[in-house]
């Protein structure tokens, strides 16, 4: 896992470590959600969690993965991560790896999204088409033939989301002309916008925050069809801390939107607050995968 450019500071380890009291405690954060989703938004759950418990917090990331990578050591049962934040599926594939050093942290963000009205955590799919297209594009089913841009065969809203939509109206992957694997959710968003492809699934909330940085802020991105919503982004924690650090580390949490400051920043990334979760939501997640046991993506690498 790389240090996020804030903790990777050839200066930062040594002078930190000097001003912090002694026995103070070190939390060691890491997020396999990068980059499609922003670092900055790990920063600063690292950067509350460090003045609220408090601690001395460090975050690594991992963009090749949504969760640790097969061919690494697992870095819970190395023990050199305390917390982590991953993809629905690779939670699901620790749940069943039965890793005793893994636990989810029962809280969960709630995205902001059109069709999140009752406020519950979870995300979306949003369907993506440029604007050329929206005179002759209205469903899902109108792109037939297209060139198709997703983010990886893993991905639960890139992929497995639209393959059962696909599946329940009769179709498969072979109804789009050309799939192309992207690499993750922000470069699906990029190549519908430059028209290398002509549509896309995105996590809905990799397309809401990176508008902004987007050519005339994304204004050429239509949203065409929304799924979901899906499981929400797991917290996950190494089993060792003690239930007292967990418990504190959770009740903080779920209590950070409720200060003005901290709950501004949340808003700045889609989130209007935290609040408790479970592990039931991921039977969600194998019922999707389930549907589509027999359906896959054919392959064009970008």
């Amino acid at each position: 896992m790389s240090p996020t450019p804030e903790t990777s500071s050839p200066q930062l380890p040594e002078q930190q470590v000097s001003r912090m009291p002694a026995g103070r405690t070190k939390l060691r954060l890491g997020t396999y959600m990068c980059p499609s989703h922003p670092v900055e938004l790990y920063e600063l759950f690292m950067k509350y969690l460090e003045e609220e418990l408090p601690c001395e917090a460090t975050l690594m990331y991992e963009s090749r993965g949504g969760g640790p990578l097969p061919d690494r050591e697992d870095p819970f049962t190395a023990d050199s991560l305390d917390i982590a934040f991953v993809t629905p599926t690779a939670y699901v594939k620790l749940q069943d790896s039965k890793n005793p050093h893994v636990e989810l942290l029962p809280v969960a963000a709630v995205f902001q999204h059109p069709r999140n009205k009752a406020g519950e955590p979870g995300y979306f799919s949003d369907i993506i088409i440029h604007v050329d297209y929206e005179k002759h594009v209205s469903k899902l089913l109108d792109l037939r033939g297209c060139n198709w841009a997703y983010s990886s065969e893993h991905s639960l809203s890139g992929s497995a989301a639209i393959l059962k939509a696909l599946k329940e109206q009769g179709e498969n992957a072979a109804f789009f002309g050309n799939m192309i694997r992207s690499g993750s959710h922000l470069k699906s968003v990029q190549m519908v916008l430059s028209k290398q492809a002509e549509a896309a699934a995105v996590d809905a909330n990799t397309l809401s925050y990176n508008k902004k940085y987007l050519q005339d802020k994304g204004k050429d991105i239509i949203v065409l069809e929304s799924f979901g919503p899906l499981p929400p982004y797991p917290i996950v924690v190494n089993s060792r801390l003690s239930a007292t650090m967990k418990e504190k580390i959770t009740q903080a949490l779920l209590k950070m939107h409720n200060c003005r400051l901290w709950g501004e920043r949340l808003s700045n990334f889609g989130i209007s607050k935290l609040v408790p979760n479970n592990e039931n939501v991921y039977e969600k997640e194998r019922e999707l995968r389930s549907s589509i046991q027999n359906t896959s993506v054919s392959v064009t690498y970008y």
